[in-house]
């Protein structure tokens, strides 16, 4: 791998590892990025989780002869339990993890009986419990529906998942006097495989409540060709009428947080309410994120919303 590309890594990892704010140091609970998780998760048939990331996991007492310290074979155990709606296990997944500055990278995995026990799954409810020496400190619930394909040379069954991906957003800015972009997890269920799949126009508005001032907006021709499984966008945004002022300045997260009160993200797809991303401001803080220190300590900002739902 270039030099290039192995610096640019080693940094995307350090400035992810400071995104998880100052609060850590003082209230540190064992936890999984939950963008990193929605990212890793999918179904074609089985489960297959890919790279994720956690934090404040403990380090691990017995010690591990690779750079592994969480290793199925000679190091620490964590391991994520598939189990169905009636809490029977259907696959364990026990992990290699490895600590990255104040993260722990987990991006391979073996099968508890081996690659022929994963099994195959049906539509229904799910649930992965994740833990340390077999000690649960996260459960991701998720449900399986499916669908034929669409496309008459290709016929397949398609597997969606429903859970966390439809309610979980973020507010991204590199800080506080830069732009805004809102990360969200979006798909289209009709497009089974067609050729020529539709683009949909996504309209998204910050507005502030108490005076329902629209603050920034997306471009009016804002559109994405969204697959049948969810997939992260970063929705980027601009100053009200800036294609007819020409004013296209960075919209700046410091002009959120200039007012207290309430704010949400409005967003529409194709002309239809999809959901709202509410969030507070009061004294500099958002939703009681504290967003001068990490201004100070030069944090990038990543601060989880939870839609409520429109459509």
């Amino acid at each position: 791998m270039p030099k290039v590309k192995i610096f640019r890594s080693i940094l995307f990892l350090f400035f992810l590892s400071l995104s998880f704010g100052v609060a850590d140091a003082q209230n540190c609970t064992p936890r999984i990025d939950t963008a990193s998780l929605l990212n890793a998760v999918s179904v074609e048939g089985s489960l297959y989780i890919g790279k994720f990331y956690a934090k404040c996991l403990p380090i691990p007492t017995k010690k591990s002869s690779t750079a592994y310290e969480y290793n199925p074979y000679d190091g620490g155990k964590f391991s994520s339990v598939l189990r169905d709606a009636g809490g029977q296990t259907v696959n364990t997944f026990v992990w290699y993890g490895e600590h990255i500055f104040s993260l722990w990278e987990f991006n391979r995995y073996e099968v508890v009986g081996g690659p022929l026990a994963v099994k195959q799954l049906s539509p229904g409810n799910y649930s992965i419990d994740f833990a340390v020496e077999d000690k649960v400190f996260q459960n991701f619930p998720f449900s399986v529906t499916t669908k034929q394909s669409g496309d008459q040379f290709r016929p397949r069954t398609l597997y969606m998942l429903d859970g966390a991906w439809r309610d979980h957003a973020q507010i991204y800015a590199p800080n506080l006097d830069r732009f805004i972009k809102l990360y969200v997890w979006l798909r289209n269920v009709n497009n089974t495989g067609a050729p020529n799949p539709t683009a949909q126009t996504v309209t998204v508005r910050l507005v502030r409540e108490n005076d329902k001032h629209v603050l920034a907006e997306t471009d009016a021709d804002y559109r994405l060709v969204l697959k049948h499984t969810w997939q992260s966008v970063d929705i980027p945004f601009r100053r009200p009428g800036a294609a007819q002022t020409k004013d296209y300045s960075e919209f700046k997260l410091s002009e959120v947080v200039a007012q207290d009160g309430r704010y949400h993200f409005e967003m529409t797809i194709d002309g239809k309410p999809y959901a709202d991303y509410p969030f507070t401001v009061k004294g500099g803080r958002l939703n009681d994120v504290d967003l001068a220190q990490m201004r100070k300590d030069e944090y990038k900002i990543m601060i989880p919303l939870t839609a409520t739902r429109r459509d």
